[in-house]
This record gives structure tokens, C-alpha cells and sequence, in this order.
């Protein structure tokens, strides 16, 4: 007799085959998003990550990933997340609104070369479309990492690239999230293995 169990599990797995599928076929999408954050590195940009909840944590997995590379001989690179401090979020958030807690951040810390990188479960949230639009006003390169149909993030095209993860299970959104940014980690470090491709006379 087969365990009630058994059907469970297969959905479990069954949820994730979708997902991980569009994620792949967005591989030219995701390609040029990696070429143009390693050309912000290339020219001295840092990567600023920032998302509420678990994006939050994600913000500092991101971060911790470009910063103290886990494989050996890869390059660290500069990065900082704007939700390690609870002090400034909160004091922020109390002055100003919650909305504000990343762009008023953004605007002390960013400068034009670098990368804003935004996460959001259901592309709803308005402290990241805040957060991403005002570092695009600031001339970042903005990247959002969305899930479900992409929400308004997505629809009004608030970020220069943007992936969605093609899930509205929120688990499963974090999944593909995570895959996600370890795949733009690997392919900057790509480019930039790649001798003269981030050269000045390839900029486009």
C-alpha cells in the first residue's frame, strides 16, 4: 500500500518544476544583467541590496556573497545591504515613513556608478519601488527580484532588469530568489574573467 505521504511529496517537488524552468529560460535576461552589474564594478560601483522580511536577510546573503567570496581565488567585491541597521530603519521610518526607509538611505550613500538591487516576494512593496526608483534618478544600474506576476515593480518597469520568479508560493519565490543571485554572482565573476571584455572601448 503506498503512504499518503508519498503524493505530498510529489506535489511538493511538482510546485518547483515551473518555476525553475522560467527562471532558466530567462537566461538572456539574466546575462545582461550580470554584464552590466560587472561594468559597474569594473568602474569602482558597489552593489547596494535591500528588500523587507526574508529579502531582508536575503539583502545580507547577497551582500556577505560579493564581500567574502566562499570559493577560493574568486575576487571579493564591494557591497553593503541597507537592512543591517535597525537604528537608521527605524529612525527613518519614524521621521519619514516606512516608503522612505531605502531611498533616504540611497541618497546618502549611493553613488552614480553603482548597483541597487531590490527584492520583493510579490513586487508590491513600496519602500523596494521606492528604494529603486530614486536610485535610478540618482543614475544606479537597478535590478528588481520579484515573484507572482511581478506586481507593479515589474509592470511599470521601475528597474533597469528585472527577474521574476514565476511563483505566487512565497517559499517558493525565496527559492528561486536564491538561485537567482547566486547565478549573478557566478556570471559577474564571468565577465570579469573574461580579459578586455569590460574595457572601456566595449562599454556600450
Amino acid at each position: 500500500m503506498e503512504s499518503p505521504v508519498i503524493p505530498a511529496v510529489d506535489r511538493a517537488f511538482a510546485r518547483r518544476v515551473a518555476p525553475g524552468q522560467a527562471l532558466a529560460d530567462d537566461a538572456g535576461r539574466i546575462a545582461r544583467a550580470c554584464y552590466d552589474m560587472a561594468l559597474r564594478f569594473h568602474r569602482g560601483g558597489k552593489l547596494i541590496v535591500f528588500g523587507n522580511g526574508g529579502p531582508a536577510t536575503d539583502a545580507q546573503h547577497v551582500v556577505v556573497e560579493f564581500v567574502h567570496p566562499v570559493i577560493v581565488g574568486k575576487r571579493a567585491l564591494p557591497a553593503i545591504s541597507l537592512t543591517n541597521d535597525a537604528a537608521t530603519l527605524t529612525g527613518i521610518a519614524r521621521a519619514e515613513g516606512f516608503d522612505e526607509v531605502f531611498a533616504a538611505q540611497l541618497r546618502l550613500l549611493a553613488a552614480p556608478q553603482d548597483i541597487a538591487l531590490g527584492l520583493s516576494v510579490d513586487g508590491r512593496c513600496a519602500n523596494v519601488r521606492r528604494g529603486l526608483v530614486t536610485a535610478r534618478d540618482l543614475g544606479l544600474l537597478t535590478v528588481g527580484l520579484v515573484g507572482g506576476d511581478g506586481g507593479d515593480l515589474a509592470r511599470d518597469a521601475v528597474a533597469d532588469h528585472v527577474v521574476v520568479a514565476r511563483s505566487d508560493d512565497p517559499c517558493i519565490v525565496k527559492e528561486v530568489h536564491v538561485t537567482t543571485y547566486h547565478i549573478l554572482w557566478e556570471l559577474v565573476h564571468v565577465f570579469f574573467e573574461q580579459p578586455g571584455l569590460l574595457a572601456p572601448e566595449l562599454v556600450r
